[in-house]
């Protein structure tokens, strides 16, 4: 049997949440994918040796902000390759690539929407509600992994007339789970006691993610541990704001150990960002059995098991947030059940990706 040769476009591989997407379903299906990889040339953390084991390639293109020579390099790869599908992961930005892809006269075009927008951030989003309108330009299939990324991205219309197809962000729930062991070797690794109520977040260090409202509410509950785990340019400027508020009850890290290890860590999880379109981490964090407080800017629907609670971000509700630490949610192992019955267990949604690929090239 022929392998489903897809051209995955991913643009920054910077570990963060549509990369995990992508991985996260390659490590599934390679047996009958073939994935390839666009990835911007300025990327810090494509896996090229897992990618190449699982039998995949990487090609390298200009960052689309350099749009003529992202264009002749994308050219390039779509004249000298063949592929049976091109997937673009770039939301919005998709336009781009898959003008090329129809421009070269590829049959099978997947504009993805993983986002949504925010008032916070007004240019990116004029931005974004420019790029919209041509999302179904040049796309001929519309997936989307939420409601609430499918109605912003392609339209209420086309969402209710059944056009938008969901890929679940998927995990692996085993992976995820709770283990007492994961818990200790984390505590132990970064000198959290047995007793500390540690209250963590895991994310990209940028501004979406909203981490100077985390550190505030750091700031004003100085009797937990918090913990940031991930990376990217706003580090020095976290590191900054707590060296000149004297916090010693907060660390912002790279993890030391495999990420999935730091959720049994945590005794709570926090999603304080501007925005999100159905946060990877919010599975992981339920799967392990955390109750999770979001910011009002994340959808709703990624709240599977209902473990959980919205609340505003404005400073002035920075009480509200101390209130649910207060009451020290505990955890609940049953829940990675729940996301399993919910379609986001990996090994259920790749056999739903596969059977897509497969109807769209019968079609």
């Amino acid at each position: 049997m022929n392998k489903i040769k897809v051209l995955q476009i991913i643009g920054g591989m910077n570990a963060g949440g549509v990369e995990a997407f992508v991985m996260n379903y390659y490590r599934e299906l390679h047996e009958l994918c073939e994935f390839s990889f666009v990835c911007f040339d300025d990327s810090i953390a494509i896996p090229y040796e897992e990618i190449e084991k699982l039998g995949g390639k990487v090609f390298l293109v200009p960052n689309v902000k350099h749009l003529h020579a992202f264009n002749k390099a994308l050219t390039k790869i779509f004249k000298e390759n063949e592929f049976d599908i091109v997937h673009s992961e770039l939301n919005t930005l998709s336009v781009f690539p898959l003008r090329i892809a129809k421009k070269c006269k590829k049959p099978i075009r997947i504009a993805h929407s993983h986002s949504i927008s925010s008032k916070k951030e007004w240019k990116r989003n004029l931005a974004k509600s420019i790029l919209r309108l041509f999302s179904k330009t040049y796309a001929n299939v519309y997936f989307a992994c939420g409601e609430a990324t499918g109605r912003y991205q392609f339209g209420n219309k086309t969402f209710d007339k059944g056009q938008v197809t969901l890929i679940k962000n998927a995990i692996n729930t085993d992976r995820f789970s709770y283990s007492e062991t994961y818990r200790n070797e984390v505590r132990r690794l970064h000198n959290i006691k047995e007793n500390d109520y540690l209250i963590g977040t895991v994310g990209r260090f940028v501004e979406t993610k909203n981490h100077f409202y985390f550190l505030k509410l750091a700031k004003a509950n100085p009797q937990y541990q918090f913990m940031i785990v991930g990376n990217g340019p706003l580090e020095d400027e976290y590191n900054k704001f707590i060296k000149e508020n004297n916090m010693t009850n907060v660390q912002v890290l790279s993890p030391k150990v495999d990420i999935s290890h730091y959720y049994s860590a945590f005794d709570l999880f926090i999603l304080p960002s501007f925005y999100e379109g159905f946060p990877m981490t919010s599975i992981e964090a339920q799967c392990n059995g955390l109750y999770i407080l979001y910011s009002s800017g994340v959808p709703k629907e990624g709240l599977v098991t209902g473990n959980g609670k919205f609340i505003p971000i404005e400073d002035s509700d920075i009480s509200k947030w101390s209130e649910e630490f207060n009451k020290k949610h505990p955890r609940d192992l049953s829940q990675i059940e729940d996301v399993r019955n919910s379609g986001h267990d990996i090994k259920l949604a790749a056999r739903n990706l596969y059977e897509q690929y497969k109807l769209l090239l019968r079609k």
